[in-house]
């Protein structure tokens, strides 16, 4: 019995019979005879010989929901595992044969629980320290995951994308045409054997123009087919394939300069990966992957803090601009809502933002946005996303990031997702010296509701321009960026050679262009990373100044 006491959760409550025992009812104990009592809201404990009245609350702690005798009778352990028994039970407890044995006995079956228990709870952080260090050194120290799938024939043929064919007043206004499933197979990391993880292909234009090759984009769900296996505390990760990002840092330097600006950002790092398919291929080196932590439930937790665990998540892949479509609360499915879709309560409160955008008076909205929006952390979005001319994102298309109905606060946040075309790539046809010019002063290029009613409001404007600032002077310079580009080509550099189906050539040219700072290693005429940061720290000082005019892109 001492053993199931040991894997039954902290927390969880004894097994009990399903008898309930309510008002002034008595239940006997089977193993000691104590009686336990209730009367009305208070019960009364029995603790180093005091009797002492307290309000019933549940039990918190390592003796909650425990039982009161090492078989497993007795009485409910209250929160601090004190022991509640009646006063005619004490009596003879206390005065009569054997009271001192059963005394001794029992002080010391709590002093073993006691110590039973900071040994789990001892375990418990040692466990989590580990996990801690394992992520720390993939996303700070940058350490290279190697990783391994091995995928049998059903299963990748299982993985292949079908069309998505909805229809109907919900359906998105703009559909990118994938929809992926997940299939078993076998993953091992640094090693570590995950049997039945799922796998699935991710992405819209990354894996358009790579699903007639292997290296496509993946994700990762370990607990797919396998309830409770973790990959370090993850169950969730992304691999992608870095399109059109030939140097693998757009992200993790993109990530970095949004979480400079004062929102929470998921971890980046890098994997090597090996790819066999059933019959098709064997151990096929496929290169080097940008590793992006999973934006999830745990991930709000850990990110904003417990509350907003509770939160509505949404990722609007399809919506151009967001719209007010009455009070019907399915019409807001379309929304893609991926935690908390059963929280009508914030998603009421997201809909009445969406009234109060389109319908409200000029008046009414400045007066009572900052209620409902968390407008620093957007003007910090906006102004990174400006600095990284990251347009293949909410100011310029319908997808690649998150809206978060933040349950601490009931405020609307945004947080960025998807930065392999950042810094230039998503050009629009625009040529590179001209998005490297792109107006500081209007932060989007396709029509924006809510961000043109803000532009309006002469607060928000000084916000969003002060943040810019700061950036500018603290974080998106070239001695900042061209340090952290050194360190991780140091990480990088390793697994670069043909033996890794690595591209060294293609390395460079996504860093530092060719003669004209022109990345000639992808099929879109782009700036390596460090052409196209000299060009627009160039063009945003000369914009603060007044020497130079912005550009301004429309979609």
């Amino acid at each position: 019995m001492l053993w199931g006491r040991l894997q039954r959760p902290l927390g969880a409550r004894a097994a009990r019979p399903r008898q309930r025992w309510e008002g002034d009812s008595s239940r006997p104990d089977p193993a000691e005879g104590i009686v336990v009592a209730s009367r009305g809201s208070y019960t009364e404990r029995y603790y180093s010989r005091h009797i002492v009245a307290r309000p019933r609350t549940a039990g918190a702690g390592c003796f909650a929901g425990a039982s009161g005798s090492p078989e497993g009778g007795g009485s409910a352990v209250q929160g601090d595992g004190l022991f509640e028994v009646t006063n005619q039970q004490r009596m003879k407890q206390m005065h009569g044969a054997g009271s001192a044995k059963w005394y001794a006995s029992h002080v010391g079956w709590l002093a073993l629980q006691l110590f039973l228990c900071v040994m789990v709870t001892q375990a418990g952080a040692a466990e989590t320290a580990q996990v801690n260090d394992f992520w720390k050194s993939v996303y700070e120290e940058n350490h290279v995951l190697e990783v391994r799938l091995e995928v049998s024939r059903d299963a990748w043929d299982a993985m292949q994308p079908r069309r998505d064919e909805r229809r109907g007043e919900n359906r998105p206004r703009v559909s990118f045409g994938n929809q992926f499933s997940y299939a078993p197979v076998n993953l091992w990391v640094d090693g570590e054997l995950f049997e039945q993880a799922g796998l699935r292909f991710k992405g819209n234009s990354s894996f358009r123009f790579s699903e007639r090759g292997l290296k496509r984009p993946f994700k990762i769900d370990t607990n797919r087919f396998v309830k409770g296996q973790k990959l370090h505390g993850k169950t969730k990760l992304n691999l992608s394939n870095a399109f059109l990002d030939t140097a693998f840092m757009k992200e993790k330097l993109g990530y970095e300069l949004y979480r400079a600006a004062g929102m929470p950002t998921p971890g980046v790092g890098w994997a090597h990966v090996t790819l066999t398919v059933e019959g098709r291929v064997a151990a096929e080196p496929l290169g080097l992957y940008v590793l992006v932590e999973q934006v999830n439930r745990t991930y709000l937790e850990e990110k904003l803090g417990q509350a907003s665990s509770k939160s509505l998540l949404m990722k609007p892949d399809a919506m151009d601009d967001w719209e007010y479509l009455g009070e019907n609360l399915e019409r807001y499915e379309r929304y893609n809502l991926k935690v908390g879709e059963k929280n009508t309560q914030l998603l009421q409160r997201f809909v009445e933002l969406l009234r109060l955008i389109e319908q409200a008076s000029p008046e009414e909205f400045e007066k009572t946005i900052a209620d409902r929006v968390d407008l620093s952390m957007l003007a910090g979005y906006l102004a990174a996303t400006s600095l990284l001319v990251n347009i293949d994102s909410y100011i310029g298309m319908p997808h690649n990031y998150y809206l978060l109905m933040d349950a601490a606060d009931d405020k609307l946040r945004m947080l960025p997702w998807d930065l392999n075309e950042t810094f230039g790539t998503f050009t629009m046809e625009y040529d590179p010296s001209v998005l490297a010019r792109w107006d500081i002063h209007r932060p989007w290029v396709a029509p924006r509701r809510l961000v043109e009613r803000l532009f309006e409001m002469d607060a928000f404007r000084k916000m969003y321009h002060d943040i810019l600032l700061r950036l500018m002077v603290k974080e998106f310079t070239e001695e900042k960026l061209f340090a952290r580009i050194a360190t991780f080509e140091e990480a990088l550099l390793p697994y670069l050679t043909p033996e890794y189906a690595g591209d060294l050539r293609g390395f460079r040219m996504g860093i530092d262009g060719d003669e004209e700072g022109v990345n000639r290693a992808v099929g879109r005429r782009i700036l390596g990373i460090k052409p196209f940061v000299k060009e627009r720290l160039d063009s945003v000082w000369g914009q603060f100044t007044g020497e130079a005019d912005g550009v301004n892109l429309r979609r």
